[in-house]
């Protein structure tokens, strides 16, 4: 009987030297091709290194006394549990719909958003000029186009670091480029609710406001923010809440043109608000949304940038957004460009729901009860502004 485990013969083949030598450079070949393999994946580009950019953590907080734990996204969902006043939730994902999917013992369950408070953490990077004179160039190196410069002591607003070390920054509406080599880059933690406070108490430009709303972002392309709100009370500025939001497209800029898909930066004072069912409590002017309702949106309209009535304005424009949609069911004006609107410098900038794509078109927006919220604390007898900044600029405010 023959066993299975038998070793068969191998036959072993005799290389000369010319094909060791070529067998060499094939595998050569080979590990070179592996490496580059590996840097295209780890890089996200060839042979380019990645560039870290400052994060945001959100830490999700349970509201009510008891708050039930469901197996799916609505109260009508078979109840699996219950977490207490106070306990952090491990967040998967929120539901179009605000509610949160968590993991609870092990597994899956949903929670009403309506219940969670969300508190952001970031870490805020103010860089600044240490150079008597540091040239802004049209490019990432000392052979570019100088097309101006900043002095010491400048804070920068930076888009994001080069592979060689110099920043992209914002300058003057445009793009233009310096070198790391004269930009000291300073890094705070703004999860301290007191270093944000002083951040605000120091601020020049708020004038007579007792509310602010401040919306940042951990740089100018970035397409989430960081939302908190505060008040002025005894002459001091407090934190009143915090909450995650959504931006344009294209993150934030300081040179909005219509069409831009940005959100735009500045400070700017609070318009009507607004919504397709009945007024939630807000304190401000508020106006309800009919299927006849439009935002013009055509430059060459003289209607551009404000609300009218459709069937009473036919032909006076070839382009208007229609108001009536999901991510209006609440929300406010921001003045942006509202007051002797120029064409073409934007239109159609609010505060308003957050739809299922991650951005907006220029607008700010988060979950529908952060919205509301906002709406029942805003009080237009306080004067209360919005400004949206990356990190990089809240030193200009």
């Amino acid at each position: 009987m023959k066993s299975s485990n038998r070793i068969k013969p191998v036959t072993i083949w005799r290389l000369s030297g010319k094909e060791v030598n070529r067998v060499k450079k094939y595998i050569c070949m080979l590990l070179t091709c592996l490496v580059i393999s590996s840097s295209l994946v780890v890089g996200a580009g060839i042979l380019t290194p990645a560039v870290a950019e400052a994060a945001s953590s959100v830490t999700y907080t349970v509201t009510a006394d008891t708050l039930n734990v469901r197996s799916g996204s609505s109260t009508k969902s078979k109840v699996i549990g219950s977490v207490k006043k106070g306990t952090k939730l491990t967040v998967q994902k929120k539901e179009s719909n605000g509610w949160y999917k968590i993991t609870f013992k092990g597994k899956t369950g949903y929670v009403s958003g309506a219940y969670v408070k969300t508190t952001t953490s970031a870490t805020m990077t103010t860089y600044t000029v240490t150079a008597d004179t540091l040239n802004v160039r049209s490019g990432s190196n000392t052979k570019s186009k100088v097309i101006g410069s900043v002095k010491k002591g400048t804070k920068l607003t930076v888009q994001k670091k080069e592979s060689n070390g110099w920043y992209k920054i914002d300058f003057k509406g445009k793009t233009g480029y310096v070198s790391g080599t004269y930009v000291k880059a300073t890094s705070t933690n703004s999860s301290s609710k007191q270093s944000i406070v002083d951040t605000v108490n120091n601020m020049k430009t708020l004038g007579n406001a007792q509310q602010l709303i401040l919306v940042t972002s951990a740089n100018s392309s970035s397409k989430t923010a960081a939302i908190r709100t505060f008040e002025k009370s005894k002459g001091k500025w407090k934190q009143v809440d915090s909450m995650t939001g959504v931006l344009g497209k294209k993150g934030m800029t300081d040179k909005m043109s219509e069409g831009s898909q940005a959100s735009p930066t500045g400070k700017y004072t609070i318009g009507t608000a607004f919504g397709r069912g009945a007024n939630p409590g807000t304190k401000l002017p508020y106006r309800k949304i009919t299927n006849d309702d439009v935002w013009v949106d055509d430059p060459a309209s003289s209607l551009y940038n404000t609300w009218q009535k459709a069937s009473k304005n036919n032909g006076r424009w070839k382009s208007a957004e229609k108001m009536n949609i999901p991510e209006y069911d609440l929300g406010f004006v921001i003045n942006y460009n509202t007051k002797n609107p120029v064409a073409g410098k934007g239109s159609a900038i609010f505060f308003h729901v957050a739809g299922k794509y991650g951005y907006t078109a220029g607008c700010t927006a988060t979950s529908k009860s952060n919205v509301t919220t906002v709406l029942k604390w805003l009080n237009p007898d306080k004067n209360p502004v919005i400004i949206q900044t990356p990190d990089s600029g809240l030193g200009k405010y």
